[in-house]
């Protein structure tokens, strides 16, 4: 299981993530774009923008832990359903579909050194 400090910690340890909010909602940012939320009180999990494909994917495989949400473009991910490695996995996945080539090759040099 994942909590909601431990998705915080996760999403604010890329490159130029920063949390925001929108609708009572916190948000994970890289330039204005949001890749990652977290509902209030966690409620309903967290939800990642991954893409269609990935997103329907997971859905499938496990409809009780991921739900597609925004015509298939997002993830709603429960949290009780999934552990810290798995969502760490996802979420930088979801950072990686946002974030601009020249952060992800800064950030791939550092992780390589």
């Amino acid at each position: 299981m994942i909590t909601e400090d431990a998705v915080r910690k996760l999403a604010l340890s890329f490159p130029e993530a920063v949390e925001s909010s929108h609708f009572e909602v916190a948000d994970f940012r890289v330039r204005k774009k949001i890749f990652a939320t977290i509902h209030p009180g966690g409620r309903k999990g967290a939800l990642l923008r991954l893409g269609a494909d990935r997103t329907a994917t997971l859905a499938d495989s496990e409809p009780v832990t991921f739900q597609s949400a925004f015509g298939g473009s997002a993830l709603i991910v429960q949290f009780s359903r999934i552990g810290k490695a798995h969502y760490a996995h996802l979420l930088e996945q979801a950072w990686r579909a946002i974030a601009p080539k020249k952060v992800l090759a800064a950030w791939e040099g550092r992780r390589k050194a």
